[in-house]
């Protein structure tokens, strides 16, 4: 089993990696982080040559993150919510898997989920009813298109003054989550 593992934040030791550090230390399989701060993806030209073709007419990273995509058993996405939505480096990879997107249009979308997907979401605010609508809205429809399930997703709200140490429930919750992505 391997997991995949879309990190999209600035901050190296900061909420959403000490989220993603319970997950990880709780997973009995490989894992692979892709750092979206320290990948050289060039943005979607909506070029539409992934509607003829598996596969993106720009070569940067996205092609190694795309086989890595295909041998992956989970895909995680774990991301700080700026403006209710994912940072702006990882909107960039998300976009370039408008290859997955495409097998609409090219009539190879598989007829089943073929990994497990989950989501860790980290926003600065207090709690209130819609926080993580918008990028829970994005990442569940993205793990769609990957045909991965969505089996579960973590949040942390108000961490401009809560943390995973303030808010001890959430390892549980991690951990769970991890228990989850386990399972063959």
């Amino acid at each position: 089993m391997k997991t995949l593992i879309f990190f999209g934040s600035a901050r190296k030791n900061g909420h959403t990696k000490q989220m993603l550090d319970v997950l990880t230390d709780q997973l009995d399989h490989e894992f692979e982080i892709i750092d979206a701060y320290n990948t050289h993806v060039s943005p979607c030209k909506d070029c539409r040559f992934c509607w003829h073709k598996k596969n993106c007419a720009i070569k940067d990273d996205m092609q190694e993150i795309y086989k890595k995509i295909e041998e992956a058993n989970n895909i995680v996405f774990a991301s700080p919510m700026y403006f209710h939505t994912v940072t702006g480096p990882l909107k960039i990879i998300i976009d370039r898997l408008q290859v997955y997107w495409a097998s609409h249009v090219r009539k190879d979308k598989p007829d089943h989920f073929l990994r497990k997907g989950a989501i860790i979401m980290v926003g600065g605010a207090p709690d209130f009813d819609i926080q993580f609508d918008a990028g829970n809205q994005v990442l569940s429809n993205v793990l769609k298109d990957l045909d991965s399930n969505l089996i579960g997703s973590v949040t942390l709200s108000n961490s401009d003054r809560d943390s995973i140490k303030s808010k001890p429930f959430l390892k549980d919750e991690l951990k769970q989550l991890a228990q989850k992505l386990n399972i063959e």
